[in-house]
Protein backbone atom coordinates (compact mmCIF):
# COMPACT_ATOMS: atom_id res chain seq x y z
CA UNK A 1 0.00 0.00 0.00
CA UNK A 2 1.77 3.45 -0.82
CA UNK A 3 0.35 7.17 -0.30
CA UNK A 4 1.84 10.14 -1.43
CA UNK A 5 0.62 14.04 -1.05
CA UNK A 6 2.78 16.40 -2.53
CA UNK A 7 2.51 20.24 -2.59
CA UNK A 8 3.75 21.94 -5.24
CA UNK A 9 1.37 25.28 -5.11
CA UNK A 10 3.11 25.89 -1.25
CA UNK A 11 6.76 24.56 -2.28
CA UNK A 12 7.17 27.03 -4.68
CA UNK A 13 5.62 29.94 -2.43
CA UNK A 14 8.22 29.42 0.17
CA UNK A 15 11.52 30.19 -0.20
CA UNK A 16 14.69 28.72 0.99
CA UNK A 17 16.96 30.74 2.92
CA UNK A 18 19.83 27.88 3.05
CA UNK A 19 20.62 25.12 2.01
CA UNK A 20 20.42 21.54 4.94
CA UNK A 21 23.33 22.08 6.96
CA UNK A 22 22.53 19.09 9.03
CA UNK A 23 21.15 15.60 8.64
CA UNK A 24 19.36 13.33 10.98
CA UNK A 25 20.02 9.91 10.12
CA UNK A 26 18.74 6.53 12.21
CA UNK A 27 19.70 2.78 11.18
CA UNK A 28 18.64 -0.44 12.12
CA UNK A 29 20.54 -3.47 10.64
CA UNK A 30 20.62 -7.50 10.73
CA UNK A 31 24.08 -8.16 10.35
CA UNK A 32 23.33 -12.23 9.99
CA UNK A 33 21.03 -14.84 11.18
CA UNK A 34 21.44 -18.73 11.22
CA UNK A 35 20.95 -21.45 14.58
CA UNK A 36 22.13 -25.17 15.30
CA UNK A 37 19.87 -27.25 17.20
CA UNK A 38 21.22 -29.76 19.80
CA UNK A 39 19.34 -32.96 18.44
CA UNK A 40 16.94 -33.82 15.65
CA UNK A 41 15.82 -30.97 12.98
CA UNK A 42 13.93 -27.82 12.96
CA UNK A 43 10.95 -27.53 11.00
CA UNK A 44 9.52 -24.25 9.90
CA UNK A 45 5.81 -24.01 9.58
CA UNK A 46 5.59 -22.10 6.05
CA UNK A 47 2.05 -21.23 6.79
CA UNK A 48 2.82 -19.21 9.88
CA UNK A 49 5.43 -17.11 8.31
CA UNK A 50 4.84 -13.66 8.64
CA UNK A 51 6.55 -10.05 7.68
CA UNK A 52 5.92 -6.65 7.56
CA UNK A 53 7.52 -3.34 6.08
CA UNK A 54 6.44 -0.15 6.59
CA UNK A 55 8.13 3.49 5.81
CA UNK A 56 6.75 7.09 6.15
CA UNK A 57 7.92 10.41 5.22
CA UNK A 58 7.00 14.09 5.80
CA UNK A 59 8.35 17.10 4.58
CA UNK A 60 7.41 20.11 6.16
CA UNK A 61 5.06 18.24 8.56
CA UNK A 62 3.50 16.81 5.15
CA UNK A 63 2.67 20.45 4.12
CA UNK A 64 5.62 20.46 1.19
CA UNK A 65 5.22 16.86 0.85
CA UNK A 66 3.63 13.01 1.95
CA UNK A 67 4.92 9.86 0.98
CA UNK A 68 4.24 6.00 2.63
CA UNK A 69 4.57 2.33 1.29
CA UNK A 70 3.79 -0.51 3.79
CA UNK A 71 2.22 -3.94 3.20
CA UNK A 72 2.71 -7.51 4.68
CA UNK A 73 3.05 -10.89 3.54
CA UNK A 74 2.64 -14.54 5.04
CA UNK A 75 6.16 -15.93 3.43
CA UNK A 76 10.04 -14.84 4.00
CA UNK A 77 10.54 -13.75 0.26
CA UNK A 78 12.71 -10.33 -0.02
CA UNK A 79 10.96 -7.40 -0.33
CA UNK A 80 11.42 -3.57 0.02
CA UNK A 81 9.39 -0.38 0.15
CA UNK A 82 10.45 3.22 0.40
CA UNK A 83 9.08 6.51 1.00
CA UNK A 84 10.50 9.64 -0.46
CA UNK A 85 10.30 13.45 -0.58
CA UNK A 86 12.24 16.70 -0.62
CA UNK A 87 13.84 16.78 2.66
CA UNK A 88 12.96 13.29 4.10
CA UNK A 89 13.01 9.73 3.02
CA UNK A 90 12.69 6.34 4.37
CA UNK A 91 13.72 2.46 3.57
CA UNK A 92 12.94 -1.11 4.68
CA UNK A 93 13.92 -4.48 3.49
CA UNK A 94 13.84 -8.18 4.51
CA UNK A 95 15.66 -10.91 2.88
CA UNK A 96 17.44 -14.32 4.36
CA UNK A 97 15.48 -13.31 7.83
CA UNK A 98 17.70 -9.94 7.91
CA UNK A 99 15.67 -7.05 8.23
CA UNK A 100 16.74 -3.87 7.57
CA UNK A 101 15.86 -0.12 7.29
CA UNK A 102 16.86 3.57 7.42
CA UNK A 103 15.76 7.02 7.80
CA UNK A 104 16.95 10.22 7.44
CA UNK A 105 15.44 13.88 7.26
CA UNK A 106 17.57 17.23 5.99
CA UNK A 107 17.97 20.43 7.84
CA UNK A 108 16.76 23.65 6.31
CA UNK A 109 15.93 27.16 6.72
CA UNK A 110 12.80 27.68 5.44
CA UNK A 111 9.83 30.29 5.51
CA UNK A 112 6.98 30.42 6.77
CA UNK A 113 8.98 30.36 10.50
CA UNK A 114 6.07 27.91 12.05
CA UNK A 115 6.45 25.43 9.27
CA UNK A 116 6.85 21.60 10.99
CA UNK A 117 9.80 19.56 10.73
CA UNK A 118 10.88 16.88 8.23
CA UNK A 119 10.62 13.73 9.77
CA UNK A 120 10.68 9.54 7.87
CA UNK A 121 10.20 6.19 9.80
CA UNK A 122 11.49 2.63 8.94
CA UNK A 123 9.73 -0.16 10.36
CA UNK A 124 10.09 -3.97 9.81
CA UNK A 125 9.09 -7.44 11.54
CA UNK A 126 9.92 -10.62 10.68
CA UNK A 127 7.92 -13.80 12.85
CA UNK A 128 7.58 -17.43 12.22
CA UNK A 129 6.93 -20.59 14.41
CA UNK A 130 8.90 -23.83 14.51
CA UNK A 131 8.93 -26.58 16.10
CA UNK A 132 12.03 -30.07 16.63
CA UNK A 133 11.82 -33.36 15.46
CA UNK A 134 13.02 -34.59 19.23
CA UNK A 135 13.15 -33.38 22.01
CA UNK A 136 16.30 -30.44 22.26
CA UNK A 137 17.51 -26.87 21.98
CA UNK A 138 17.65 -23.78 19.26
CA UNK A 139 20.58 -22.00 19.66
CA UNK A 140 19.95 -18.84 17.85
CA UNK A 141 22.72 -16.51 16.66
CA UNK A 142 21.89 -13.18 15.36
CA UNK A 143 23.87 -10.10 14.69
CA UNK A 144 22.76 -6.58 14.57
CA UNK A 145 23.59 -3.17 14.03
CA UNK A 146 21.84 0.77 15.01
CA UNK A 147 23.77 4.19 14.29
CA UNK A 148 22.12 7.61 14.68
CA UNK A 149 22.76 10.72 14.01
CA UNK A 150 21.76 14.47 15.06
CA UNK A 151 22.69 17.46 15.92
CA UNK A 152 24.89 17.80 18.78
CA UNK A 153 24.68 21.70 19.19
CA UNK A 154 20.71 21.64 18.40
CA UNK A 155 19.85 17.83 20.08
CA UNK A 156 15.76 18.31 19.84
CA UNK A 157 16.47 20.37 16.01
CA UNK A 158 17.78 17.61 14.52
CA UNK A 159 17.72 13.43 16.06
CA UNK A 160 17.57 9.96 15.24
CA UNK A 161 16.26 7.02 17.19
CA UNK A 162 17.10 2.96 16.13
CA UNK A 163 15.73 0.40 18.04
CA UNK A 164 15.90 -3.32 17.26
CA UNK A 165 13.71 -6.05 19.68
CA UNK A 166 13.78 -9.88 19.62
CA UNK A 167 11.20 -12.39 21.39
CA UNK A 168 11.61 -15.84 21.21
CA UNK A 169 10.17 -19.13 23.13
CA UNK A 170 7.93 -21.56 23.80
CA UNK A 171 4.71 -21.02 22.14
CA UNK A 172 2.76 -22.33 25.17
CA UNK A 173 4.63 -19.51 26.72
CA UNK A 174 6.86 -21.60 28.96
CA UNK A 175 9.58 -20.08 28.17
CA UNK A 176 10.64 -16.51 26.58
CA UNK A 177 13.25 -14.63 25.53
CA UNK A 178 13.32 -10.80 24.92
CA UNK A 179 16.05 -8.37 23.87
CA UNK A 180 16.36 -5.25 22.79
CA UNK A 181 19.11 -2.54 21.79
CA UNK A 182 18.30 1.43 21.34
CA UNK A 183 19.94 4.73 20.63
CA UNK A 184 18.59 8.18 20.25
CA UNK A 185 21.52 10.95 18.80
CA UNK A 186 20.74 13.53 21.78
CA UNK A 187 22.22 11.04 24.59
CA UNK A 188 25.77 11.01 22.71
CA UNK A 189 27.97 14.09 23.29
CA UNK A 190 28.88 14.14 19.43
CA UNK A 191 25.26 13.39 18.01
CA UNK A 192 26.70 10.22 16.34
CA UNK A 193 26.41 6.66 18.10
CA UNK A 194 26.95 3.43 16.84
CA UNK A 195 26.22 -0.26 18.63
CA UNK A 196 26.53 -3.38 17.18
CA UNK A 197 26.60 -7.00 18.71
CA UNK A 198 25.59 -10.69 18.40
CA UNK A 199 22.63 -11.95 20.40
CA UNK A 200 22.72 -15.47 21.40
CA UNK A 201 20.38 -17.51 23.10
CA UNK A 202 18.65 -20.96 23.38
CA UNK A 203 15.18 -21.96 22.90
CA UNK A 204 14.40 -25.20 24.58
CA UNK A 205 11.46 -27.77 22.86
CA UNK A 206 9.56 -30.99 23.47
CA UNK A 207 9.31 -32.47 20.15
CA UNK A 208 6.42 -31.53 18.39
CA UNK A 209 6.64 -28.58 20.81
CA UNK A 210 5.71 -25.05 19.10
CA UNK A 211 8.40 -22.08 19.18
CA UNK A 212 7.75 -17.95 17.81
CA UNK A 213 10.51 -16.13 16.52
CA UNK A 214 9.67 -12.23 16.50
CA UNK A 215 12.34 -9.52 14.82
CA UNK A 216 11.48 -6.14 14.73
CA UNK A 217 13.59 -3.04 13.91
CA UNK A 218 12.54 0.72 13.72
CA UNK A 219 14.32 3.96 12.95
CA UNK A 220 12.98 7.55 13.14
CA UNK A 221 14.37 10.89 12.24
CA UNK A 222 13.67 14.38 12.43
CA UNK A 223 15.01 17.80 11.34
CA UNK A 224 14.19 21.23 12.05
CA UNK A 225 12.73 23.60 8.81
CA UNK A 226 14.45 26.54 10.30
CA UNK A 227 18.22 27.05 11.10
CA UNK A 228 17.30 28.68 14.56
CA UNK A 229 14.41 26.72 15.59
CA UNK A 230 14.29 23.92 18.17
CA UNK A 231 10.54 22.08 17.62
CA UNK A 232 8.67 20.30 20.32
CA UNK A 233 10.13 16.94 21.30
CA UNK A 234 6.70 15.52 20.39
CA UNK A 235 6.80 16.53 16.78
CA UNK A 236 7.28 12.93 16.16
CA UNK A 237 3.67 12.07 17.36
CA UNK A 238 2.60 11.38 13.55
CA UNK A 239 5.39 8.74 13.58
CA UNK A 240 5.20 6.87 16.70
CA UNK A 241 0.95 6.96 16.53
CA UNK A 242 1.66 4.52 12.94
CA UNK A 243 4.29 2.64 14.82
CA UNK A 244 1.91 1.92 17.80
CA UNK A 245 -0.86 1.00 15.19
CA UNK A 246 1.79 -1.43 13.57
CA UNK A 247 2.56 -3.03 16.63
CA UNK A 248 -1.23 -3.42 16.85
CA UNK A 249 -1.22 -5.01 13.31
CA UNK A 250 1.43 -7.45 14.18
CA UNK A 251 -0.18 -11.42 14.19
CA UNK A 252 -1.11 -13.36 17.20
CA UNK A 253 -1.72 -16.80 16.75
CA UNK A 254 -4.40 -18.76 19.24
Amino acid sequence: MTHRITSLGLALALTLGATASQAAVARFDTTSFGYSVSSGALNWATGEQYQRLDTEAASGGGTLGYDSASNDWSNWASRALAATTSYASASAATGGQTPQGSAEATRTDLQPADLPSHASRAYANQAGVFSLTEDGTVTFTIGWRIEVQGDAADPLADYGHALMALMAGAYDGSSATSLNEELFSFDAVSGTSVASGTWVFDVALLAGQLGYYDLTGTASAEASAQAAEVPEPGSLALFGAGLATLLGLRRRRA
